[in-house]
């Protein structure tokens, strides 16, 4: 039934969309699924985009995260009544408005956030992590110029956090600390989970609360401090930054100039593209990973790094620790035991061999396991019912 799919894609911060989308329509070619990628850049989607779309009559649109709707809840696959598999590699609650259409099916790279959108009643839904192209991994070792390295922006928690306890009522302060407090203390905790705790053990009314504004200010913060503390954590060894201050949070001015500025072993250099991180990562020891928003999921940074070369020293994930094993394959750490990660990366850079060794089983794994080619015998399998109810 599966035979042709439209690829939609356009422009997002490091171009990662753009890379997921054409690595993921090479592996579809070779299963023997035609595609077609329109880029909608950073305009609307007109006349001439549909009809492209129309012209190649796909059985199934697709893109990574959601693509903007032509009115208030009706997007482009209402229109052409045509299925589209949203596939989310960010927090899926910023996607719920999704599930209003009736052609939506969605895919989440953490199975917390499958599971919540199934208390939403939202069936069309299933767990689809990160990939990565095999080839990055059969390319030959490069000499290691960074011991450790970091890619992404850095979120002013501080000014935001001052900005909503300004703004909210006491009682809503309360309740974000609460929240806040729950997501570093347990690592298994989801954002969601912390959130409906913390409001749960307050006797709040719940009536005219937007928790997808809340939801935001938890996900802003913990992930802003948890990647400032991280790198705090690590005192003599040199590590190199690639990003700048986010742009998301409008009330944001301090970047990691500021946050960083007792860190002489910091060095800071501006963000780059996506596919210019791999270049990167070939020359690099050790490369951090902060993802406390996704508690059992994924982050591409993870298996991007493993195929370069270097070893990652990721945040805790239960469905990653369900095969990466500690020591064998990476390096974990825990949310207020920041302090132990120094001694992780002073191990792995006082043995080679010992790296170079965690570094190949890790690959391995993700050579294995985590592909593009491997993500689409899941995905045929994981969208045929849902294909075949809404095309009968």
């Amino acid at each position: 039934m599966l035979s042709r799919i439209c690829l939609l894609t356009n422009y997002n911060l490091y171009e990662s969309k753009r890379h997921f989308t054409q690595k993921f329509a090479e592996a579809l070619n070779r299963h023997h699924i035609e595609t077609k990628i329109i880029d909608a850049n950073e305009g609307p989607i007109g006349a001439d985009i549909i009809s492209a779309i129309q012209r190649f009559d796909p059985h199934l649109t697709c893109s990574f995260n959601s693509m903007m709707p032509l009115s208030q809840n009706r997007y482009l696959w209402d229109l052409l009544e045509i299925p589209h598999l949203s596939i989310l590699v960010d927090p899926a609650i910023y996607s719920v408005s999704l599930t209003n259409s009736p052609y939506s099916i969605l895919s989440c790279v953490d199975r917390n956030d499958v599971n919540s959108m199934k208390e939403y009643h939202f069936d069309r839904i299933f767990f689809w992590p990160h990939a990565v192209e095999k080839e990055l991994g059969l390319e030959p070792e490069q000499k290691k110029e960074f011991d450790v390295v970091f890619f992404g922006s850095c979120y002013d928690y501080e000014s935001l956090r001052a900005s909503w306890r300004q703004r909210n009522p006491e009682a809503l302060n309360v309740i974000l600390d609460d929240a806040i407090d729950m997501v570093f203390s347990n690592n298994q905790i989801s954002l969601a989970d912390a959130l409906v705790n913390a409001w749960n053990r307050s006797f709040q009314d719940a009536e005219g609360i937007d928790f997808t504004t809340l939801f935001y200010y938890l996900d802003m913060y913990t992930r802003g401090k948890d990647r400032v503390e991280l790198i705090r954590s690590i005192k003599d060894v040199p590590v190199h930054i690639f990003g700048e201050l986010s742009q998301d949070n409008a009330v944001g001015v301090l970047g990691w100039q500021q946050y960083l500025a007792n860190q002489s072993n910091v060095t800071i250099h501006p963000s780059v593209s996506f596919p210019q991180s791999f270049d990167i990562l070939k020359k690099s020891k050790i490369s951090l990973n902060s993802m406390p928003f996704f508690r059992d999921g994924t982050h591409e940074r993870v298996f991007t790094s493993l195929c370069c070369g270097a070893v990652p020293v990721t945040s805790e994930s239960t469905y990653l620790r369900e095969s990466f094993k500690e020591g064998k394959h990476l390096f974990y750490y825990q949310s207020k035991h920041w302090n132990e990660v120094q001694d992780k990366i002073h191990s792995l850079l006082a043995d080679e061999p010992k790296r170079q060794a965690i570094n190949q089983q890790g690959k391995e794994l993700v050579l294995s396991d985590h592909t593009w080619d491997k993500r689409v015998e899941q995905l045929k399998l994981a969208i045929e019912p849902f294909l075949e109810k809404l095309l009968q």
